[in-house]
């Protein structure tokens, strides 16, 4: 079966481990799995017998038995057979539901891992072996639904082990079950140790997952993270810092074991040490997850979380919902839960774990609990791992296509629904993941930046008089980390407030700021106390002054004046702590150069003023116009075209109406109903670009009227709609037989939306009313009901 020195390893950790089981177990309940502990311990203590099952089979040996015999397996040089033989009692015990039988167990099976007897990869879509190994996995995470203390640290060793081993590789949904289970014992646990252990380890799991999808490889060298870090502010219950101690001396041995069974030579560390050439993933010191002060956790009185144009945050919500399936590099995802297709199984795995944790931290608790941190524990501990691992991203999952998709159509997803929690930790740790996202991943989501910075960051700025302060607070202290860093600065500016199309992200946040360091004007209603207001001011001035100096840093350097004042980078303060470890800002220092270069606009615009100052010109006077024309359509449209933004052409103005951000829709269909004869023209030119063809009559009126509101005369309506009857009728020639008909209907169709939508009218139309009243339009005739 195998060799002698095989045979002496297995006994020395699986003999005792079985004597154990057969002494607590029930003679009567486990008599069958006892027979098999005792069967393997025969062929163990006399290694010239084969192993035999403790029932023997019925029917002859198949030719699948004799291909598992001769088939390599995963337990030292054992073939696959005798692998199933000896995992048999195993897998039996981890899942008797017994906590005496299946703890030997469970410790027998760390301790394989451990010693590196077991290898291949563990996955249940893969071969044989694979699902063998996921089948001894999956049996060892269902211990912690025993509910014991010691079960429960035991099982987290186990795992732990399992995800750093070199030779047992962990994939797929073998790796989520493991992660889910960390995930479970941290939640359901009662002991605070165990919690506090489940969770570094949950951090640990990440950083090896992570770091190896970035090397491309599972032999690139690990530390254990430092567990202090997570443990800020400090629990009540380590008063003394004995439970960090016993937690990072658990973390620290199992990093150790392994390291020592597949590289003893290699030097063991805080983290962070020798592991610079892997590109800043998680090769730094663990980020400090942002603590609350629980006296902080007060229910907040701003309902109105969302941005003002609420119709844009929602259909940017359905495009994300929407967007399922659209991957780059002609990657797959046929559905959530079905297989994720990518090649890379180091990189899948990481996907698979970053769109788990999302999905956790959307999960929302009952309405009743929704204010309740102990309620939304899972909740937070998700937002948490995200944070930290945006914070120490690498270069693949800043820049790889795959997974800014995956932070567009799950955090971004994750982020809207956070953001509008009235818990401050939520909102806290949303806004810790959306500065992440603005400092190391811009490049790449600016569409992304440019929907939530309004959303998350000015709504609350913007709000100077009734804001709710600790959110407030929350918004200035992430400004002051991003207003240190001109780059990011300079990026905002050239890729919002020069963009025509997008929103002037920088002047709104400088304007916010400025209102706010002011203070509530005089005569002005305010929820602030005085020194609250005072406090709100001083934050908003370090701030102000945080933009000029870096600003003026900024153009130092290109105009290449020695920089008497060395910008502080983000989170510097935070890092400077561990001399071992580089600093984590943008990057590391390497990185922060190399970054640059990778902004959308910054390396190139930069260089050409006159270019960025025609840019930031014309949307200056692009905006004057629009604003013009919401007061004065007739006046906006001549002072556009007195400054070239608009032809003169009633088909060019047409489609800047039709097109152009920023219009008011009420005053849009009060120019189109105008009776003038550029209005009229313009009016035809905006109805004749729409293709009405093959649409239904109802979509199309839908369609006709998303872009502006119909005016209140019933002249300009009826100038509008007959002219859109006539483009219907064009577009579908054999829909009506004359454009009056289509005309007739489609007024009936807005009387039916008004009489449906007006709270006024309180008997309402039914459809035998619609269809009644509309007899005889079509030349006499009926038109069918289906139309």
């Amino acid at each position: 079966m195998a060799s002698s020195e095989a045979d002496s390893r297995l006994t020395q950790v699986l003999v005792p481990a079985f004597d154990k089981i057969i002494k607590n177990a029930s003679w009567r309940k486990h008599s069958k799995l006892a027979a098999e502990c005792k069967s393997v311990i025969e062929h163990l203590n006399s290694p010239n017998q084969n192993p035999t099952p403790a029932s023997p089979p019925s029917s002859p040996s198949t030719q699948s038995d004799l291909d598992a015999s001769s088939h390599p397996g995963v337990l030292l040089d054992l073939s696959l057979s005798d692998c199933e033989i000896i995992f048999s009692p195993l897998i039996n015990a981890l899942s008797s539901n017994y906590i005496k039988v299946a703890e030997p167990a469970l410790d027998a099976v760390q301790k394989l891992i451990a010693h590196g007897y077991l290898h291949g990869e563990a996955d249940p879509s893969g071969g044989p072996e694979a699902k063998l190994l996921s089948k001894l996995i999956d049996s060892a995470c269902k211990c912690h639904d025993l509910g014991d203390e010691n079960m429960e640290l035991l099982v987290i060793k186990a795992l732990l082990s399992a995800v750093t081993s070199v030779s047992l590789r962990i994939h797929g949904d073998c790796l989520l079950q493991v992660v889910k289970t960390c995930y479970d014992i941290y939640l359901s646990s009662k002991n605070m140790v165990n919690q506090t252990t489940a969770k570094a380890s949950l951090v640990q799991m990440l950083v090896i997952v992570f770091r190896r999808m970035e090397a491309d490889s599972s032999t690139v060298p690990l530390q254990p993270i430092v567990v202090a870090e997570l443990m800020e502010p400090v629990e009540k219950a380590d008063v003394d810092g004995s439970m960090t101690m016993f937690v990072q001396g658990f973390i620290t041995r199992i990093m150790q074991d392994i390291d020592g069974v597949f590289s003893p030579s290699t030097p063991t560390g805080g983290v962070g040490s020798g592991v610079g050439a892997h590109d800043g993933a998680f090769e730094t010191k663990t980020s400090t997850v942002e603590g609350t002060n629980p006296a902080d956790l007060l229910d907040s009185t701003d309902k109105d979380m969302l941005d003002a144009k609420y119709w844009e945050i929602s259909m940017y919500k359905t495009a994300l919902e929407g967007r399922k399936g659209e991957l780059a590099d002609g990657e797959v995802e046929r559905d959530d839960d079905l297989e994720v297709q990518i090649g890379n199984k180091l990189k899948r795995d990481a996907f698979l774990v970053f769109r788990a944790l999302c999905k956790l931290s959307m999960k929302t608790p009952p309405k009743d609990a929704a204010a309740d941190p102990q309620a939304m524990k899972g909740k937070i501990v998700a937002l948490e791992l995200l944070k930290i691992l945006l914070e120490n991203a690498g270069a693949i999952f800043r820049t790889s296509e795959r997974f800014l998709d995956a932070i567009k159509q799950y955090l971004c997803l994750s982020l809207l629904k956070n953001s509008a929690s009235t818990l401050m930790i939520v909102f806290q740790l949303s806004c810790s993941i959306f500065i992440s996202l603005v400092s190391r991943f811009r490049a790449g989501l600016k569409a992304e930046i440019g929907v939530f910075f309004p959303m998350i960051v000015l709504r609350v700025l913007e709000n100077v008089a009734q804001p709710n302060f600790q959110q407030k607070m929350t918004v200035l202290r992430f400004l002051e980390k991003l207003c240190v860093d001109s780059q990011i600065l300079v990026d905002i500016f050239l890729n919002y407030d020069c963009d025509v199309n997008a929103s002037n992200i920088f002047e709104r946040m400088v304007n916010g700021l400025l209102k706010t360091a002011q203070g509530v004007p005089p005569g002005v209603p305010t929820t602030l106390q005085p020194p609250q207001d005072v406090a709100m001011k001083l934050e908003a001035m370090k701030c102000l002054v945080a933009i000029l100096k870096c600003m003026g840093d900024w153009m130092n350097k290109q105009l290449r004046i020695p920089d008497s004042h060395p910008l502080k980078k983000l989170d510097a303060a935070d890092n400077s702590s561990d001399s071992e470890t580089p600093t984590l800002v943008n990057g590391n220092e390497d990185e922060t150069v190399a970054g640059s270069d990778t902004h959308s606009e910054a390396s190139s615009e930069v260089s050409d003023v006159s270019m960025l100052e025609q840019r930031r010109a014309y949307k200056l006077e692009l905006q004057e116009g629009i604003s013009l024309f919401n007061r004065k359509p007739k006046k906006g449209i001549e002072f556009l075209i007195n400054a070239n933004k608009v032809g003169s052409s009633a088909e060019e103005i047409a489609a800047f109406l039709k097109n152009a951000s920023g219009l008011n829709k009420t005053l849009i269909g009060d120019y189109l109903g105008e009776r003038e004869d550029l209005s009229l023209k313009v009016m035809h030119a905006y109805v004749d670009s729409f293709d009405f063809q093959g649409m239904e009559f109802d979509e199309a009126i839908r369609v006709f009227l998303q872009g502006f509101r119909l005016p209140g005369e019933a002249q300009k309506i009826d100038r509008i709609m007959e002219k859109f009857a006539e483009r219907y009728c064009k577009c579908n020639p054999k829909a009506f037989t004359s454009a009056d008909t289509a005309y007739v209907l489609a007024y009936s169709v807005i009387m039916l939306n008004t009489d449906a939508h007006n709270p006024m009218v309180k008997n309402k139309m039914s459809a035998e009313d619609f269809i009644r009243n509309n007899r005889g339009i079509d030349d006499g005739k009926d038109l069918p009901e289906s139309t």
